[in-house]
């Protein structure tokens, strides 16, 4: 009673239900040890890549938290150089808008953009061009 194994293009068996392991001759030391060594060897310089790109994106958010850190640290300057903000904490705070509804003067700081013009009343007369619009029809 000979079975006959079918063997993939690499001369070794397809195994599958069925099969009698001790019929089949097991794989040679030297080509066994060239597939671990080729699996190992793959798997490190997966890792080693992984940990490298890793390492990479750490300094990186390691110089952005940097970067905030310093960034709070000079808004906590600026605002305890302003005398009265001791006593206020952030549940008292009062949003801009509702400020400049009061009449009072917000200060806008030079490197943001002015809020746009309020909309005109209706009825009102539409504001003069500015900008763009204005050289467009010059």
């Amino acid at each position: 009673e000979s079975e006959s194994l079918v063997m993939d293009s690499d001369g070794l068996p397809i195994v599958g239900t069925g099969v009698d392991y001790t019929k089949i001759d097991p794989i040679g030391h030297k080509e066994l040890l060239a597939y671990i060594n080729h699996f190992v060897t793959h798997t490190v310089r997966f890792l080693n890549k992984f940990s490298c790109v890793c390492e990479q994106k750490l300094i990186a958010l390691s110089g952005r938290i940097q970067q905030l850190e310093i960034t709070m640290n000079l808004l906590e300057a600026k605002l305890s150089s302003i005398p009265g903000l001791e006593s206020v904490t952030a549940a008292e705070y009062v949003p801009p808008d509702s400020v400049a509804k009061a009449g009072e003067s917000t200060s806008v700081p030079s490197s943001a953009p002015a809020p746009p013009a309020p909309p005109p009343a209706p009825g009102a007369p539409p504001p003069p061009p500015s900008g763009a619009a204005a050289a467009a029809a010059a």
